[in-house]
């Protein structure tokens, strides 16, 4: 049995395809939108999110239990996340690391890992 030759589709748009089809609608003139001034506060600016989730894990840990806190803003730079990290470390007596742009808390222990982010200005949401 011999093979037909497959048949190519063009890839060519047709020509009253390239053309804006917006082109031939004429709007007239717009009107100007109601002219509001930027709000102007003395109050220093607050970071945009200090929401995190904060989830367990044992996944390939031999069974052992991590918290794992993420969402943190942009503003977040790695220096104040290992400095948070470094804080939250000392206050609750064990291990983490930061991973990314995450920190995992080494333990199982969010009752006493949440009052310490809320203190800090944090909402906590668990995922759980």
């Amino acid at each position: 049995m011999a093979r037909e030759k497959k048949q190519r589709i063009a890839t060519d748009a047709a020509p009253e395809l390239r053309t804006n089809p917006f082109a031939s609608l004429d709007l007239g003139p717009l009107r100007e939108g109601p002219n509001i001034p930027p709000p102007t506060s003395s109050a220093p600016k607050k970071e945009s999110t200090k929401r995190l989730l904060l989830r367990r894990s044992t996944a390939h840990r031999g069974g052992k239990t991590v918290l794992i806190l993420e969402g943190f803003s942009p503003a977040w730079n790695e220096s104040k996340l290992e400095d948070l990290l470094r804080k939250l470390k000392a206050s609750l007596g064990c291990g983490g690391q930061l991973n990314g742009r995450s920190l995992e808390i080494q333990g199982d222990q969010p009752d006493r890992l949440q009052p310490l982010l809320e203190s800090r200005g944090f909402v906590i949401k668990r995922g759980w």
